[in-house]
């Protein structure tokens, strides 16, 4: 218990500050900061339409999240997530397109799958440059995602176009594949893939703390020489972690597409959530469980900022500028964990992996 309460003290340290910044900002504008607050209730949780809303878009950057977890449990930094939920999305779309014939589960489980497999494709370039060519995987999954960019700008420009549309923008999903959502939430804004928020964390949990291969991860993390020395092999281990986590923000495009409210893919779908899922791992002390709840806060952040633009005339950068600052404040907290660690006793080993990611080796 005790260990756990300086990253909860981090973590309501950074959502006070940020709301200190958008309160000063909000009186800048010549907006009452409660007005505002009560707007963006409103927007966000004041009713079921919203709150779907909400909790659908928190689905993405949770899974996002856990990807950055899994792979930094192996000691593996890379920031390849919006190229992989580019791939993810791009092939789930250009295998969906074919899937109207289908039943609507099967069509469902293909796109999801699709999904999955185009992220994890993608990770794995970043991690065969680094396993066989010793290319650091944080500086090959970032130029990575420029690529996958302009991969995505030209899918939905040529092969994937709708023939009738003159927009960059895919062809319009067949209605088997669109991921259902609660009929009895008005406006049909809560997905069903509502139900992977909590599913994927535990998995998450369970595969870490509980599996041989979980042990492996974080023995290859932690110390990868010990690891080696006891049989694990953490390049192997570490390439799994890369691929996982690249199915995981894979998963997060197909349903950045399929259980979103535009049914066609655009060459700016993505929005960021790839980065945004870092901060939110980040932000949760690389926590699976607390992963969900900061999700949902940064989900949140975006959906209110388009509230208070709609109500307030508050221009909706302002959600990101909120997002920016969270980010900005978790990283000075993990350079002052990082000092905090390297002063720690000699029988206390603290690895880069560790103090880069607010001490996210810890168990889940």
């Amino acid at each position: 218990m005790r260990q756990h309460l300086p990253r909860v003290l981090v973590t309501a340290g950074v959502i006070v500050i940020a709301a200190l910044i958008a309160s000063l900002i909000l009186l800048a504008s010549g907006v009452a900061p409660a007005d505002a607050l009560s707007v963006f209730w409103a927007g966000t949780f004041g009713d079921s339409t919203n709150a779907g809303t909400t909790l659908t878009q928190a689905v993405p950057l949770l899974l996002v999240a856990l990807g950055w977890i899994v792979a930094t449990r192996a000691g593996r930094l890379h920031v390849g997530y919006p190229g992989q939920v580019i791939a993810g999305g791009s092939l789930a779309t250009a295998i969906g397109l074919h899937c109207g014939g289908l039943p609507g589960p099967l069509a469902v489980l293909v796109t999801a799958l699709a999904g999955i497999a185009g992220g994890a494709l993608w990770a794995g370039l970043t991690a065969w440059l680094w396993a066989s060519r010793g290319v650091l995987e944080i500086i090959s999954s970032l130029l990575l995602n420029l690529v996958a960019v302009q991969v995505a700008a030209w899918l939905v420009r040529g092969p994937l176009q709708g023939a009738a549309s003159h927009e960059p923008q895919s062809q319009t999903f067949p209605p088997a594949t669109i991921w259902p959502s609660f009929p009895a939430v008005p406006g049909q804004t809560l997905s069903y893939d509502v139900v992977l928020l909590p599913i994927c964390a535990v998995l998450v949990v369970l595969l870490l703390s509980r599996t041989v291969f979980g042990f492996g991860l974080r023995a290859s993390g932690g110390n990868g020489e010990a690891a080696r020395w006891s049989g694990i092999d953490p390049k192997r281990d570490g390439v799994a972690a890369i691929l996982i986590s690249g199915g995981l923000a894979g998963l997060a495009g197909a349903a950045l597409l399929f259980a979103g409210t535009a049914p066609w893919m655009s060459d700016g779908f993505e929005a960021g959530v790839g980065f945004n899922g870092i901060a939110v791992a980040l932000l949760a002390g690389n926590s699976p469980i607390a992963a969900i709840l900061t999700a949902v806060v940064f989900s949140a952040l975006n959906v209110g900022g388009t509230a208070l633009q709609a109500g307030l005339d508050v221009p909706a950068s302002l959600a990101e500028v909120l997002q920016g600052a969270v980010i900005v404040l978790v990283l000075l907290a993990a350079v002052v964990a990082k000092r905090r660690m390297s002063r720690a006793p000699a029988h206390q080993p603290v690895t880069t992996a560790k103090s880069l990611a607010l001490v996210g080796t810890e168990e889940a």
